[in-house]
């Protein structure tokens, strides 16, 4: 990747996608413990000399790097070096096939242009109608349901490719995007480093089990103390702690989702917080997916986090956040009317849904609501910005 080596000499507010910061992993450990049906991992990147300033509830961008095994398939069906120069027409800067397809370019993502671009160099009639077929206006859906079944490499080696000049191949791949994680430490705690919580990503695609890249770039193929991690600091305008130092906070975060929590308890210890503090967190299992159980459990132990955990495969009925919420649905209301502020991180799609769900059956049950004021006072909150969501 082409990053001059000056920028760590660059101020906070200076460091973005075009000009990152090469952060190295100071550590690296595994979060899940044995037995778990996950991988997730702890990672402390150092920015020592960089200047980062960064809050809890912020984020950090990551510009990962494709696989290199990946990258080498490409480089063989293509029939090329790797040194061969191309123009990334996005930031106008020449760089080498191999780095363009380790650094530049989404080698998962197909995109409807570069079947287009095959079209125009497959030579054998029965191809050519396939490929024609797929890109007639009415069919619109296979198209679809082509694209995101195939990959650029699939259609690379299944149609001819090795007249078309690499210039053009290459203007059709997908860029490679930053991949945004919460920051799961604060600064006053760890004022040299950046912590992260990291689940290694797993899919099908394509028919075969692919891992997420920059997932797999952080947890597998980065080495301690070696390998340049670039990143910049994507800040929070919204999902902050409370400008009033002592306001009580409730936090709901299964998985990954606990890691700004992390942070806030973190941040509000180092400043002398007196308010109070209560986690919902949830994973499968207690024995191998209890994040950060010692830092947890000592603050429950010293009455400074209340804590509530649901691990959903330890029993034969599955146990959620919501589950343990409703489960204390009088204590949650009285923290509620006292001001507390209501934070949640993590999967949109259903957890989220069901926390709102959750919280909307606590304010008609303790709170003698009807429905509709119920999801008039939910609304409130949110207005009000004592409810927010970091949800993804």
């Amino acid at each position: 990747m082409i990053i001059s080596e000056n920028s760590k000499e660059l101020q906070t507010n200076t460091y973005s996608k075009s000009t990152p910061f090469l952060a190295k992993i100071n550590q690296k450990r595994r979060l899940a413990r044995d037995g778990s049906t996950k991988q997730t991992f702890h990672l402390e990147l150092d920015i020592k000399s960089s200047g980062i300033k960064y809050k809890p509830g912020d984020s950090i961008g990551v510009l990962p790097k494709n696989d290199i095994a990946l990258v080498h398939e490409y480089l063989q069906v293509l029939n090329a070096s790797g040194e061969e120069f191309i123009l990334d027409s996005r930031s106008g800067a020449t760089v080498s096939l191999k780095d363009f397809l380790s650094y530049k370019a989404n080698l998962a993502r197909l995109q409807s242009s570069f079947i287009k671009t095959i079209l125009e160099y497959e030579k054998l009639p029965e191809k050519r109608t396939t490929l024609e077929n797929l890109l007639i206006p009415e069919n619109k859906p296979q198209l679809l349901q082509y694209l995101a079944e195939h990959d650029p490499l699939h259609v690379l080696k299944e149609y001819q490719s090795k007249d078309i000049p690499l210039q053009l191949i290459c203007s059709h791949f997908a860029p490679l995007l930053p991949r945004f994680y919460s920051i799961s430490s604060s600064q006053k705690a760890h004022p040299e480093e950046i912590h992260l919580t990291i689940a290694l990503f797993t899919f099908a695609h394509a028919g075969q089990q692919k891992r997420g890249v920059a997932s797999h770039f952080l947890c597998e193929f980065a080495e301690e103390v070696v390998t340049h991690i670039p990143i910049y600091v994507q800040p929070s305008h919204s999902f902050l702690l409370p400008d009033e130092l002592n306001a009580p906070i409730i936090m709901v975060g299964p998985g990954t989702g606990v890691a700004p929590f992390r942070a806030f308890l973190q941040e509000r210890q180092a400043s002398g917080s007196s308010g109070k503090n209560w986690l919902f967190f949830g994973e499968r299992n207690k024995k191998s997916d209890f994040f950060y159980e010692e830092y947890f459990t000592d603050l429950e132990l010293s009455q400074k986090l209340r804590l509530d955990l649901a691990f959903s495969r330890d029993q034969e009925e599955k146990i959620y956040v919501q589950d343990k919420m409703l489960e204390s649905s009088k204590d949650l209301w009285i923290w509620l009317q006292e001001g507390a502020y209501f934070y949640i991180c993590g999967d949109a799609e259903r957890m989220a849904k069901d926390v709102d769900l959750a919280l909307l059956q606590i304010a008609q049950k303790e709170g003698g609501l009807s429905e509709e004021t119920a999801k008039a006072y939910l609304k409130s909150l949110k207005t009000e910005k004592r409810y927010r969501a970091d949800i993804y």
